[in-house]
């Protein structure tokens, strides 16, 4: 968390500089570069710590429940937001629901009449050494065109 509070610390004193179109140029270019990186990363199933996603429970056979990995198309539906003081990326809505649900591990009921699941931590966006130094590397090369 630190070299989180120190990049924004770094990102104050370059805002500082810019001009307000430019700022929103920048944000703009940060946000959409974070998503690629983020819908990659979701779909080769890795945390942003390049740890793999805790796997899915098997049934009383020793099936996977269901065939496929896990949120092959949750990252299409990744959002970006920017302004000329601000980049966000993240879930909207009920894909914001499900992906809060595997972000922070929390115990949901799958459907009404079922009983409570605890879902395991499957972070599933968050800034990793390689996206702040993405980040880093942006901003020069912005300041320097």
């Amino acid at each position: 968390m630190d070299a989180i509070n120190g990049l924004n610390h770094w990102l104050d004193q370059i805002t500082l500089l810019l001009e307000p179109s430019q700022r929103r140029e920048l944000m703009r270019r940060l946000g959409q570069g974070l998503r690629v990186r983020f819908r990659d990363r979701i779909k080769q199933q890795r945390d942003p710590n390049g740890h793999r996603f805790i796997p899915r429970k098997r049934d009383q056979v020793g099936r996977i429940k269901r065939q496929g990995a896990m949120f092959q198309n949750i990252g299409k539906q990744l959002k970006t937001e920017y302004s000329e003081n601000h980049a966000a990326v993240g879930f909207g809505g009920r894909t914001g629901f499900v992906a809060s649900v595997h972000q922070d591990g929390k115990s949901i009921r799958p459907s009404k009449n079922a009983k409570p699941t605890q879902y395991p931590i499957r972070a599933l966006v968050g800034f990793s050494q390689e996206d702040e130094i993405y980040i880093m590397k942006t901003i020069s090369d912005f300041l320097a065109s």
